[in-house]
């Protein structure tokens, strides 16, 4: 009845309110231009964010086609009056701040010099606000990103004089994010500050070089002095990272690239590399212009300067398998292997082994011999040894592993059987690949799990109560009736665990 009666006085509030604001817009439709304007400006006066709008309104009106009130209007638009913004605070300030838009694009047209400087005083604006607000949604990044558009769309409308370069730098050190594409940029600023840029580059980079010299430059006492004196400097240098240096060769790469010589580029990225990642990028640039030759040289190289560089290691067995260098290759993934013993490791250096001419059954009796020597030394270490664990155990695990994957089964089966151990996730898929007329053999293996995983399970229980489940659809009657017995008597405090219990 309640409901029925309000939607009956529904219409009529509605009504009710519309005419009260009818008869207020009448109201204030009556009262004077200056009675008005004096009330807005109290109220103004008593509303920080309602004077910077009505600031931001007088500039706007006086910066139609006046630059300098442009600038005025630009910055009281972007003015944050808070010390920090927080999330919310944010969408309101851009609500406001992206008037800033419609003030600018009129300039691409009328004058694109003048839309760039403008473009270059709001991201300024907005980089100061940036510094001390939380962004998390990203409202002030896509007002910086729609700005940094008319930016790009006025330099490519009319490219600037070589000197912008300068301007373009001062931007860049602006940016508390360091999120724009130098690249795009330059490449959008014409033909002009492109050249500009690759003499900066190029200078810039020379300059660096020349002031740590030292450092990459061996003593003059032998060949086998001198090299191993390079490759020492230049781990240490690769050892720390240099945001100038990363800066500055990264330019002058890009500039060399831009010439359109893959020689002249990859003869930069080697005279210039000295990281574990340039030398990866190095090797890949020498790959897509088809000089595998060179690749395999350079990977050889930083693999003595970072043999435990992944990255590193994957370039120069990649180069070892497509070059036909088995014996190279099996070496490097034997380390793997022994390194990561899983499944993955193990099948790829089995394929290693055969490539390289090695017996696969015998070459696999000697991984499961490593695996095995490997269970009982983690049994002789002291962590193990403080627990009380019965005689002979092991983790098997890892065999365990490959023979699922080699879908041997019956072996896996054999080997897990007590005093050893396994991981609970391997019980679990050994139980699941054996079939039904195998229930015998799979019940223990899921009773281990469920032993495993129910000390540390909490409500609702989901994870222990499927093992249960999938125990008990495994069983025999009579066991099944007697062991959700003991479940329902053992755990009988744990009151969301039993009530979710299958029926015996």
């Amino acid at each position: 009845m309640a409901s029925k009666k309000s939607k009956l006085i529904a219409p009529r509030a509605i009504s009710t309110r519309a005419s009260g604001q009818t008869s207020l817009q009448d109201f204030v439709e009556k009262q004077s231009a200056i009675d008005l304007a004096q009330r807005l400006w109290d109220w103004a006066e008593a509303d920080g964010d309602l004077m910077s709008d009505l600031k931001a309104w007088a500039a706007q009106d006086q910066a139609r086609d006046n630059p300098k009130a442009l600038i005025e209007a630009i910055t009281e638009l972007l003015h944050s009056r808070r010390d920090f913004l927080d999330r919310r605070e944010c969408a309101s300030y851009v609500h406001r701040a992206e008037k800033v838009l419609p003030l600018l694009e009129p300039w691409l047209k009328k004058d694109p010099a003048r839309l760039r400087e403008m473009c270059d005083h709001a991201l300024r604006c907005l980089f100061k606000v940036a510094e001390d607000a939380d962004d998390s949604d990203g409202d002030i990044g896509d007002l910086m990103q729609r700005v940094m558009d008319l930016m790009l769309d006025a330099l490519k409308a009319q490219p600037p004089e070589a000197t912008w370069l300068d301007r373009w730098f001062s931007l860049q050190q602006a940016d508390p994010w360091g999120l724009w594409s130098e690249r795009t940029v330059i490449d959008a600023a014409g033909p002009a500050v492109q050249a500009q840029f690759a003499k900066r580059a190029s200078k810039d980079w020379q300059d660096w070089m020349a002031r740590h010299r030292a450092a990459t430059t061996a003593p003059t006492t032998g060949k086998a002095v001198a090299s191993r004196n390079r490759i020492t400097a230049s781990v240490s240098i690769a050892n720390r990272y240099d945001p100038e240096r990363e800066n500055l060769r990264r330019r002058y790469l890009d500039c060399v690239e831009r010439e359109g010589d893959p020689s002249a580029l990859i003869e930069a990225m080697r005279t210039s590399a000295e990281q574990a990642h340039e030398f990866c990028n190095l090797v890949a640039c020498c790959e897509k212009h088809g000089k595998l030759r060179e690749a395999m040289e350079h990977a050889q190289l930083a693999y003595k300067k970072f043999p435990d560089d992944w990255r590193v290691e994957q370039d120069v067995l990649r180069c070892y398998e497509r070059d036909g260098m088995s014996e190279e290759a099996l070496l490097i993934r034997r380390r793997q292997f022994e390194k990561i013993p899983d499944v993955e490791h193990y099948r790829a250096v089995l394929t290693a082994a055969k490539n390289a001419g090695r017996d696969p059954i015998a070459y696999r009796a000697e991984l499961f011999a490593w695996a095995e020597a490997r269970e009982l030394k983690a049994r002789a270490s002291p962590s193990w040894s403080r627990q009380a664990r019965p005689a002979g155990e092991r983790d098997v695990s890892t065999r365990v592993g490959w023979l699922l994957a080699e879908k041997r089964v019956n072996d896996a089966l054999a080997l897990v059987q007590p005093p050893h151990r396994c991981s609970p996730e391997l019980l679990k898929t050994l139980a699941r690949k054996l079939p039904a007329r195998h229930n015998a053999d799979a019940v223990p293996l899921l009773l281990r799990v469920f032993a495993i995983a129910m000390p540390n399970a909490s409500s609702p229980y989901a994870e222990v109560l499927a093992i249960v489940k999938e125990t008990a659809a495994r069983m025999e009657p009579l066991p099944r009736a007697q062991w959700l017995a003991y479940l329902r008597a053992e755990y009988k405090a744990k009151r969301n665990f039993i009530k979710e219990l299958p029926a015996p």
